[in-house]
């Protein structure tokens, strides 16, 4: 396929625990660095770890401002990556899909309220007029904004789809999973003989897609290639995955081979890695499956920025275009002794490791409810633009 039919990336923005924007974070993550705190937004008392990611700063402290603030500064940052101003997004060709678990839904005591109550303010805070989408696929929200961003590219027109993932913390999303004791007791390690649950985190991230020629026509570098994209559901349970994971392995072969790649080409897989013992040993199979002969490097951003629900698979996707552009992978922070589930994978510890050029980089959510995405990113080539 031409680049002119093809989403690319030409900007991102990411805020988390781990810092204020993508490059931080990405320095920060590439050290081994943690952004777990005990959370300071409402009383831990009773659940089984007062730790969390929670972003530090001056920001609201609750609900939808929260949700606006974060959303704010991440899109900022990356229509200015991109080099895009308001005044240039066409409203009939541009739009906004943004992802969220439930928000600041609980928050509000008083009644339901909309999903994407946060939107306008959002927008009115970043100077934008566009049309908007909100969605809530659980832990797969942030990764299917950027699916759908690819879609409306592809096969609506559209010149450019801000795609973004938002979520903050709250006692009530943290007493659930406490509850379920998918909380860690002491802190998320994905891969290790350590693994005891998940850290919740917060934060938001964007990612620019443009279409191939709109990028061409205002001078844009693409930073990647938005390459292919798919989702499964798995039917076994409500709260844990297809232990099979015959779901996931079916989104990751339909995300590549929509990409024209095989298993074995794939650079780096920036896996969903949550903590929990049932997620571990679920990505261990599917690992087995399809990367295992060709020791492909993997690791998880979780155990950095915690799970931050709605927003994770942006918040992922960002980190995995920045692999592809650093030729790196970032480490699992805190990974000492791997698994014995993971003792054959290439499991990226310690410090950043260095990975192949030329091969895509994947970035894979498992949500509950047995939503499973796959997107993949490969490197934008010069030489495409002449078939444009």
């Amino acid at each position: 396929m031409t680049i002119e039919g093809l989403p690319v990336v030409t900007g991102m923005g990411m805020l988390s625990s781990l810092g204020g924007d993508a490059a931080a974070n990405w320095d920060n993550l590439c050290a081994g660095q943690r952004g777990f705190r005990p959370v300071t937004l409402f009383d831990t008392a009773k659940f089984r770890s007062p730790l969390g990611g929670e972003v530090e700063g001056e920001y609201p402290r609750t609900g939808k401002e929260r949700m606006a603030a974060f959303g704010r500064q991440a899109l900022i940052e990356a229509l200015q990556s991109a080099g895009l101003s308001a005044d240039e997004l066409d409203m009939n060709k541009t739009a906004i899909v943004v992802g969220t678990s439930l928000g600041h839904l609980f928050e509000n005591e008083e009644g339901a309220v909309p999903l994407d109550e946060f939107m306008p303010i959002m927008l009115k805070a970043a100077g934008l007029q566009v049309p908007y989408f909100t969605l809530s696929t659980a832990c797969s929200s942030g990764s299917d904004s950027v699916a759908i961003g690819m879609d409306l590219i592809a096969f609506m027109q559209y010149d450019v789809v801000l795609c973004g993932g938002i979520d903050v913390l709250d006692k009530y999303k943290m007493s659930g999973h406490s509850s379920l004791q998918t909380q860690s007791p002491t802190a998320c390690t994905p891969f290790s003989i350590h693994t005891d649950g998940t850290t919740l985190g917060e934060g938001a991230a964007f990612l620019v897609l443009e279409s191939g020629s709109h990028a061409q026509r205002r001078g844009a570098r693409p930073l990647a290639r938005a390459a292919g994209r798919s989702s499964t559901t798995d039917t076994q349970s409500v709260t844990a995955p297809d232990e099979t994971g015959g779901g996931a392995i079916r989104a990751i072969r339909q995300a590549l081979a929509q990409s024209d790649y095989e298993p074995d080409q794939v650079a780096y897989v920036n896996a969903h890695g949550s903590g929990t013992p049932t997620n571990d040993a679920m990505e261990a199979v599917v690992y087995d499956a399809l990367f295992k002969n060709e020791f492909i490097p993997v690791s998880s951003t979780k155990a950095a920025v915690g799970h931050t629900l709605g927003a994770t698979g942006t918040l992922e996707a960002v980190v995995t275009v920045q692999a592809l552009l650093h030729h790196e992978a970032p480490p699992t922070a805190g990974l000492d002794e791997v698994a014995a589930a993971w003792s054959g994978a290439n499991t990226v510890k310690g410090e950043a490791a260095a990975i192949r050029s030329g091969g895509p980089t994947l970035s894979v959510t498992y949500g509950f409810g047995g939503a499973n995405t796959c997107l993949v990113f490969d490197a934008f080539r010069p030489q495409e633009e002449e078939s444009v």
